[in-house]
């Protein structure tokens, strides 16, 4: 998995924050860069992702609406997995991420895992 490059990664959190697909008009009005890219660079940027698996489109008129194929936290868990799988000692590399966590992050951390242990369990036992 790739990281997106500067454009790509504002386009996909248009596209995330809206929760719908968008136009590539509506996508270039959510984008706070300055200068604001072309409608051009937007639309061909768009057809990237597109192509790439990122973004699904759907005719609407005369244009199509592009809205993402996986969500924000999906992409993200992709990267951290991405990271996790260069890691000599898996184990010391999750350790070194949970230290660096807020409090608050850790206990909703050791929930999903203590939901993910009691699942497999249930699962096993199947």
């Amino acid at each position: 998995m790739t990281r997106f490059g500067e454009l790509e990664a504002a386009i996909m959190d248009a596209v995330w924050s809206a929760g719908k697909p968008l136009r590539v008009r509506e996508v270039l009005e959510r984008l706070d860069r300055d200068p604001e890219p072309a409608y051009n660079t937007v639309h061909t940027v768009t057809e990237i992702l597109y192509r790439k698996g990122w973004l699904a489109k759907e005719k609407d008129g005369r244009a199509y609406k592009y809205g993402a194929t996986q969500s924000r936290e999906e992409y993200v868990a992709g990267l951290m997995g991405e990271a996790l799988s260069v890691a000599d000692d898996r184990t010391a590399t999750l350790a070194r991420f949970v230290q660096k966590m807020q409090p608050g992050e850790a206990e909703e951390l050791h929930r999903l895992l203590g939901q993910a242990v009691a699942r497999e369990a249930g699962e096993a036992s199947s």
